[in-house]
């Protein structure tokens, strides 16, 4: 596959094109063409004490989740599928909400379709999204507001060609679709199209970049289409074998029936340090059409551990954040491949607020840092996270802080602890609130692909008004099995 590739909103570090070629693809070398099939089941039964999420007159509820899974791999030499599909079925057994399946799915696939030089990529998700900060539990599970269904789809065939080992061209085109479950204003399709002129393998101390790039998305309840173009083209310089220089420039324009218009000029200035092939450090700064313009990356690996610590901005929408979903990592945080995506890596909570689902376009500050201690016995995960959404209408601007700590060990051999705490501040002009949760519990292998778990969790939130007020006390008895 093409190591030239164009993602208008994702940021493009100098670290990232001085590896990329190395990363696109997953490290499956000696599994080639071989056909990873997982599926697995989940049952849950939930008693809560506050199913409606109330400060006052609590009702009592059980809830029966039932989630099937399946996740499918396969490498081979010219065709490769990533698929995962997790269904959840909810039973209210009280009916305090109506019972609901909630979809699940990542897949992705590629082919090449003339060798060297034509290539096709093809992706669809299912998830969901909140449609209000108000009364619902970080898992859509209880609370009186359900959370959004949406589903996207698309199609990328690209067109590369080499010139010799000087340069490499790569033309793209990219066409897309979100739908929500119900009748929203927001449902669109888009249409990109991109030329990208990168250096080649001649010179490592040099990495160069072109690139053009024209957006068209056609929202369902308008007459209008947003248009946005951007013309960039980068520069690395490898100064000593731990430092390069990186720098950019061009220019962008947002064409937007929705919101401002906003053009002009890009450019940035950066460091890279990178003092071992564990350790990599990035950070510059400069502006774009929508103002001052930063960004830092920052990740250290040893052999039972991981830190990492990123801040972007971005102009970006709802739309954007739809199409990047998390759902069914096919990796974990030391790069191993995930056998069974499904299974091994559920789908996570919502935990970084709500953007407003318009089609206005907004700018995104975000700050995501971790670390992570994994042995054979024991794991522990610490994060941090922050981001504000800056909008043209002051009222929608939010930002959201959060911080949390998991800890898991193996007590004997078939007995597993976990712990969790998790908080959360939310900050908007017509309701702020700080919510935390804490939950424990036990898992017992039963054998190799089973066990049950057993656990206790509590949700608080501390809102402005009593409506948004509330308490939660959890008790779940489940059971996982692999096959």
């Amino acid at each position: 596959m093409s190591c030239v590739k164009n993602h208008r909103h994702d940021r493009k570090l100098a670290i990232r094109m001085l590896g990329m070629c190395s990363i696109l693809s997953l490290p499956l070398a000696s599994q080639s063409a071989e056909w990873i099939v997982s599926p697995s089941i989940t049952l849950d039964e939930i008693y809560t004490d506050n199913a409606l999420l109330t400060n006052d007159d609590k009702q009592t509820e059980y809830v029966t989740l039932v989630r099937p899974g399946i996740s499918i791999l396969r490498e081979g030499a010219r065709a490769n599928l990533d698929f995962n599909y997790s269904p959840e079925y909810r039973y209210y057994k009280e009916e305090t909400r109506d019972n609901d399946t909630v979809h699940m799915l990542r897949t992705n696939a590629d082919a090449e379709l003339m060798e060297n030089h034509l290539y096709l990529d093809l992706w669809a998700t299912a998830d969901q999204t909140r449609i209000s900060s108000n009364r619902n539990s970080p898992d859509g599970v209880t609370g009186p507001t359900e959370n959004l269904d949406y589903y996207t789809l698309g199609a990328s065939p690209y067109y590369t060609t080499r010139f010799g080992n000087v340069s490499v061209l790569e033309a793209r085109f990219s066409t897309d679709k979100v739908d929500y479950e119900e009748d929203t204003e927001v449902d669109s399709t888009s249409q990109n199209y991109d030329l990208v002129l990168g250096s080649g393998t001649y010179s490592t101390a040099q990495v160069w970049e072109l690139s053009a790039s024209h957006t068209r998305e056609d929202f369902s309840e308008t007459d209008e289409d947003n248009k946005i173009s951007t013309y960039r083209g980068e520069f690395l310089q490898q100064i000593t074998r731990r430092w390069a220089v990186a720098f950019a420039a061009g220019y962008e324009e947002y064409e937007l029936f929705n919101g401002e218009d906003v053009d002009g000029e890009i450019w940035s200035v950066g460091v890279v340090f990178t003092p071992t092939s564990r350790t990599r450090f990035a950070i510059g700064g400069g502006e774009r059409a929508f103002g001052d313009d930063y960004y830092m990356d920052f990740e250290h690996r040893a052999s039972n551990s991981v830190w990492r610590a990123t801040y972007t901005r971005d102009y970006i929408s709802a739309r954007d954040e739809a199409t990047h979903t998390s759902l069914f990592q096919r990796q974990d945080a030391f790069g191993n491949v995930v056998r069974d995506a499904v299974l091994d890596n559920p789908p996570p909570v919502q935990v970084t607020g709500v953007s407003t689902l318009s089609a206005e376009y907004y700018e995104l500050d975000r700050v995501d840092a971790s670390y992570l201690f994994s042995t054979q016995r024991t794991h522990i995960e610490v994060s941090g996270g922050y981001i504000k959404r800056d909008y043209v209408d002051d009222i929608q601007d939010t930002e959201d802080s959060t911080a949390a700590i998991s800890f898991s060990r193996l007590i004997s051999r078939k007995l597993t602890g976990l712990a969790r705490v998790f908080w959360s501040d939310h900050e908007q002009d017509n309701g702020n609130y700080d919510e935390w949760t804490a939950s424990v519990g036990f898992g017992y292998l039963l054998d190799q692909d089973a066990r049950v778990a057993i656990g206790f969790s509590y949700l608080e939130r501390d809102g402005e008004t009593e409506l948004n007020t509330y308490e939660e006390n959890r008790v779940n008895i489940g059971f996982v099995a692999g096959f």
